[in-house]
């Protein structure tokens, strides 16, 4: 891609000290019925949340099905409010934000789903679906200059050039999130939200993706989050771990530590019932 893609050149400016994200004490409960005497009760899915990320670093959170991990994804992408505490992105909360204040961090956080075979219209052709937000955020002068954005986008994740004028189904899964990926870059954002990216690819595509994921991290100094329950994933693409149970983090920290010497029981558990994906990583 060319230079003028932000992330290639925060990769030359020095390491940033401020956390590109940081997430304090955030809660979110959901009313669920009325209790005796008319009292209102509340699921908390999330419970006092707190943690960073440094720019171009990875942390996962993991945790089972219903530990809070996705609620939070939400929140981290301003897709959902908190019932109390505060996210700050680059150290401005986004409770101060708005117009084309909040537009720019829509820009500058992305996110790539689980399902590729969900996560793209399947109605839009590739160069409209990598086009779309460059016309939405005014990148590009012209319909030319963002045709050779989106090529270069094309490039960056191992597709040829005849890729921009077919459809989705025309792809197999991986190749769907790749596309999905350059989707994402395509607004030249700065943090990337992986939810599950390759749980739905074959083995032998998910190390792929994942070599795919760091060498673009590498590139343009992406910060990532990455909410997974595979370990053997976490274990190849993260920097740190936070670890989920039921909307709390028990455990949290490089993913070294928490793999070799993890001090709680649930993550003990994790550890030993995640199927492993095999030394093709």
């Amino acid at each position: 891609m060319t230079s003028s893609y932000r992330g290639a050149d925060v990769g030359t400016a020095p390491i940033e000290s401020q956390p590109v994200l940081q997430v304090r004490g955030v809660t979110k409960r959901y009313p669920v019925r009325t209790g005796i005497l008319g009292r209102k009760e509340f699921h908390t899915a999330v419970d006092n949340v707190s943690l960073s990320v440094q720019s171009g670093k990875t942390l996962a959170v993991v945790g089972e099905s219903g530990s809070g991990k996705t609620t939070l994804g939400l929140m981290v992408l301003d897709l959902l409010q908190p019932t109390s505490g505060e996210i700050l992105y680059r150290g401005q909360p986004f409770s101060s934000r708005s117009g084309s204040n909040k537009r720019a961090l829509r820009r500058e956080m992305q996110v790539v789903f689980q399902d590729p075979y969900a996560s793209l219209n399947a109605r839009l052709t590739v160069r409209e679906a990598l086009t779309e937000g460059m016309i939405i955020h005014k990148i590009g002068d012209s319909a030319k200059e963002r045709e050779g954005r989106a090529l270069d986008l094309l490039q960056h994740v191992s597709l040829p050039p005849e890729t921009l004028d077919r459809y989705p189904h025309e792809f197999s899964g991986g190749q769907r999130q790749r596309i999905a990926i350059a989707r994402a870059l395509s607004v030249e954002p700065g943090f990337i939200l992986l939810d599950e990216p390759t749980s739905a690819l074959d083995v032998s595509v998910q190390s792929q993706v994942l070599n795919l994921l760091l060498k673009l991290q590498r590139e343009f100094n992406l910060t990532y989050l990455f909410i997974s329950h595979n370990l053997e994933v976490v274990s190849y693409l993260a920097d740190e771990v936070a670890v989920m149970e039921k909307g709390r983090i028990v455990e949290q920290g490089p993913v070294d530590d928490i793999f070799d010497r993890p001090a709680q029981d649930y993550t003990h558990r994790l550890l030993a019932a995640i199927p492993r994906i095999g030394s093709s990583l």
